[in-house]
């Protein structure tokens, strides 16, 4: 469901008995935010990502997005996401479905461990 406010979203889930979707009322997308530990944003953007819409260009968006927030809150961002790619590149079994991202994660992990670990502390 669309959002009326970015800083809002609609919550709703599927009535399976009665054969419709029902609206949950919003919730504020900053008090999620503040509430989250590390698992429940995994689990977020596993959720997020487990979509056919996902993608590298739906990312852009949501990067272009981002733009507009404080120069440090961008920087907290790409310190984090980089921090998820590093996790995601210490993968010890990897197969076809993910060999090439984990190749790619482990490339940004040594290029952070080369050129970037010292200003993104």
């Amino acid at each position: 469901m669309k959002a009326k406010s970015k800083h809002n979203i609609e919550l709703s889930h599927y009535d399976y008995d009665a054969n419709e979707v029902v609206q949950d009322g919003d919730v504020s997308v900053r008090a999620v935010a503040k509430a989250m530990e590390f698992e429940h944003f995994a689990e977020m953007l596993d959720n997020y990502c487990n979509t056919y819409s996902s993608g590298f260009e739906r990312g852009r968006r949501v990067g272009k997005e981002l733009q507009r927030t404080h120069n440090t809150i961008q920087r907290s961002i790409i310190v984090e996401l980089v921090g998820v790619i590093a996790g995601l590149s210490d993968q010890a079994y990897t197969d076809a479905r993910n060999a090439d991202a984990v190749a790619l994660a482990k490339k940004i992990a040594a290029l952070y461990e080369q050129d970037g670990a010292g200003m993104m502390i």
